[in-house]
Order: structure tokens, then sequence, then C-alpha cells
């Protein structure tokens, strides 16, 4: 429900970057939520087309793809009464901004890494955190890994979606970047071991990266062939979040993880390493599909399980989606990160 009145705020979230991937995308859901309820929201950075395309017209865009861009473009928002940083870049240019917006300063720490690269950044991190009116972090594993936890753990939240159609394709999808982080070898190896192929089942691969052509010698050499697509980046992967049969996350230590909220908002069930995020999203659900991380074989098998099983594979998929409505929901995060802004 649209709120109006004397209550709004003026917020500027900021991202300094030129893309356009989890972080970017959740400041454009919670930024456009917000000015639907009437605040008066800003964002700065992110990529250009992408972030205009996305935003609805009541929210702001101004460029940022740099430290120096983001800067002179916070400046010249004007008064803030919140600035939102998103990444340590953000952190240090909503700082260097602070006599001109004026405005209380929150930061979301989206990934473990220390705040910042480099000596300097080092130096300068407790004196950007002591500055900060609170600091928040998207899961509790990443609350307990950063160097100072934060005051406030707040998980993602998503749209809830119409389900997915009841006979979906006899795909297992993988929503991630490629990159070493994310251990995509673990998810082609673990679909060669679940012996799908060999049942007319493919593996999806979306996503683009510095692994991408080892990645694709892998599958040739695990004997996949035909069996795998390497999609690239799918700017907007909902279609196939929605129609593949299972999602599977193999990030040793995923923050929070956008995609496997954004599958369970649609009823796909998700297979995911026992670790970080995951654990407090998708973990929590009665019987979850999950695997040690890196354990290929482990994996294999509980996708085996998943596909031998349609009628199992939809209940869980159920369970998902009533779990994210009810903790996972952008309205209800979107309530608590006011909260956090008006204590």
């Amino acid at each position: 429900m649209t709120r109006r009145g004397d209550g709004a705020l003026r917020i500027a979230h900021v991202v300094v970057t030129p893309s356009f991937a989890g972080t970017e995308r959740y400041v454009v859901e919670v930024a456009a939520a917000q000015a639907d309820r009437g605040h008066r929201v800003a964002v700065v950075g992110g990529s250009p087309d992408r972030m205009r395309s996305e935003l609805p017209d009541a929210v702001d865009w101004l460029p940022g793809a740099t430290a120096p861009a983001a800067l002179t473009s916070l400046r010249r928002s004007g008064r803030r009464d919140v600035v939102h940083s998103h990444m340590a870049k953000a952190d240090f240019v909503a700082l260097a901004a602070a006599p001109a917006t004026r405005g209380r300063r929150f930061s979301t720490r989206h990934i473990t890494a220390a705040r910042g690269y480099g000596r300097a950044a080092h130096l300068l991190a407790p004196v950007v955190r002591r500055a900060l009116h609170a600091e928040l972090a998207v899961s509790d594993f990443v609350a307990r890994e950063v160097e100072t936890r934060p005051d406030v753990v707040l998980l993602n939240g998503v749209r809830p979606q119409e389900p997915g159609p009841e006979q979906r394709r006899p795909v297992v999808l993988v929503a991630q970047r490629l990159a070493p982080e994310k251990d995509t070898g673990t998810a082609l190896a673990a679909f060669a071991a679940s012996g799908l192929a060999a049942h007319g089942w493919t593996l999806v691969v979306a996503g683009d990266g510095p692994e991408r052509a080892d990645l694709q010698h892998r599958a040739l050499e695990l004997g996949l062939g035909g069996a795998v697509e390497f999609r690239g980046w799918v700017e907007d992967p909902a279609d196939l979040l929605a129609c593949s049969a299972v999602l599977l996350s193999t990030a040793p230590a995923e923050p929070c993880g956008l995609s496997i909220l954004e599958a369970m908002a649609v009823a796909t069930p998700v297979a995911a390493a026992a670790a970080g995020g995951p654990l407090e999203t998708v973990g929590r659900a009665p019987g979850a599909a999950l695997f040690p991380p890196g354990d290929a074989a482990a994996a294999g098998a509980v996708l085996a399980r998943l596909a031998g099983d349609p009628a199992g594979r939809a209940a869980y998929g159920t369970a998902l989606r009533e779990l994210q409505r009810s903790s996972f929901d952008l309205a209800g995060h979107v309530d608590r990160l006011e909260q956090v802004y008006r204590a």
C-alpha cells in the first residue's frame, strides 16, 4: 500500500559499480518499493542502461561507476535523511559526501570480504565503520565473517511470484557468476554423477565470468557434451527459474543467495551446498535438499533423488514458496529496513 505524507524520507542508495548483478538488483527492488511507499528515493551507480530501465520513474538515477563520479552525483543530489551504501567503495563515498548530504548513513555488508582493498582503505575502514549510524548484514553468516559484527542482520526479501508450470522442463539450472568462489565445477561434476543426462535432462548454466572457457572444457571432459548449455549472462532469469525443475547452488560461502530466494518464490526446488547464507534460507525448509560443500557425489545423489520423485519435488517446491512468502518477502524486508532507518 502506498503511503504518503510527512513521514516520507529522502533516501539515497549508493553502489559504486558499472554493473548490474546481485547487489544492483537488490538496490533496484528496494528503491522501487520505498518509492512506492512515498519516500523520495535516488540511486547512485550501477549500469546506466539497466538501472534506468529497471528503476521506476519515481526513483532518480545518477551516474556512479567510479568513486569520483559517485561522489559528484551524491553531492549534487542535495540533502538526504538517509544515505544507504552498498559495498566498500560506496561506504567511502557516502562518508566523503556527508557534509553535503547531512543524512544518517547506513551500510549493508553483502559479502564477507573486508571493507576495501589496499593499505589506505584498511586504515580508513574503522573510521567509516564508526561514522555509520548502523551497519547491516545480509545473513548471520556474513555477520560472523566480517571484521566487526554488524548491528543488524536482515536477510534479503523478494516479491512473491506465481509458481512455475506444473510440468516443468527436465532442467537443472545453475544461475551464478562463473568465478572460483561459486564452485561451478562441482555443479558439472554433480550433474555427471547424477546420471540425469542419460534420461534426457539438461544442465543449463546461466552466468558468465573468468572460468567460463575452463568450465566448457571440463563439461566435455566429463562426457556431458550436448547435455550442458552455457547461456552466458542472462539479464532476467525469471523465466528460467520458473520453468526449471531444480536450481543447483554450489557456492561454499554464499552470503545470502538472491537467486535462491527468487527460485523459492516460484516454487522451484533448490539443491544447495550446506554452508553460508543458504542454511538460513532454503535450509529452514523441512527436508531441505542440502549437500556438503564441494561434494559432487553427494550433490549428484540429491539431484537424482529430486529428479526421480516428481511428487516429492513439487511438495518441496511448494514448501519453499510458503517459506519465502512468510519469511523472505520484499515488503517485510522494506518494513524492517525503515525501522532501522528511524531507530
